[in-house]
């Protein structure tokens, strides 16, 4: 090998090994420079303020939402009360950190540690539906009762439509209850976590349990406001 051909392949080694301690200096020195620590900083603080600002109306609905029972609303005051202070924790952690990774770290954990607009938001508010859907029912049954007791004592009303839209009425109620049984429990059982894709399904599945129920009991006051109306119309046609 001639000397320029030895001075030529030195020269490009050199070149190659500048390079390769250069780059990686380079890229961290982009990543981490004052400005893109900065913005990071801030993206992240936001979307925690964002995140305790939900926290606190949750917490303030929660507190109008007077017909949900003690249990659950120990667990959801606990739940939220708890992410406060984490999420307060974390926004302090984050002012802190040195570096863009830290802080993107810190940003993975906002999100997998505390979901407050994937599990808690419809924690809240899906367990004061349930309950309120468990009250109607509940109601619904009364109301049937005493329409079956009014139609008995009355043989103008006491008919095989009216009979029939009582055992419908029965049959939504029934319904609406088996739909939502347990789902309360299993709502409030969900825990965070990195697998958002499960949590959100699991949330639907409680959702779809509530929608199917509502939709039952809907049905269910169609039934006793016909049943009713003819009860009156009987009574009209007697005073006539």
């Amino acid at each position: 090998m001639s000397l320029r051909t030895r001075l030529s392949v030195a020269a490009i080694g050199a070149v190659v090994a500048v390079g390769a301690v250069a780059l990686p200096a380079n890229a961290a020195t982009a990543t981490d420079s004052p400005a893109a620590l900065t913005k990071a900083k801030a993206t992240v603080t936001k979307d925690i303020a964002d995140r305790l600002t939900t926290l606190g109306k949750l917490q303030s609905a929660l507190t109008g939402y007077k017909d949900v029972p003690d249990a659950a609303r120990g667990t959801l005051t606990q739940v939220m009360s708890a992410d406060v202070s984490g999420l307060t924790a974390l926004k302090a952690k984050v002012a802190g950190e040195t570096t863009a990774a830290a802080v993107k770290a810190d940003g993975q954990a906002m999100v997998d540690d505390y979901r407050v607009y994937v599990l808690v938001v419809p924690q809240v508010h899906l367990t004061h539906a349930l309950d309120v859907e468990n009250a109607a029912l509940a109601r619904l049954v009364k109301v049937h009762d005493a329409l079956a007791d009014r139609l008995a004592k009355d043989p103008a009303a006491d008919t095989a439509a009216n009979k029939a839209l009582l055992a419908d009425l029965s049959t939504a109620v029934q319904a609406g209850d088996t739909g939502i049984d347990g789902k309360d429990a299993a709502l409030l059982a969900l825990k965070p976590g990195p697998d958002g894709k499960a949590l959100t399904a699991a949330v639907k599945d409680v959702s779809g349990a509530a929608k199917g129920t509502r939709d039952d009991i809907k049905k269910a006051v169609a039934d006793a406001k016909k049943v009713r109306d003819a009860l009156k119309d009987t009574q009209s046609a007697a005073k006539s």
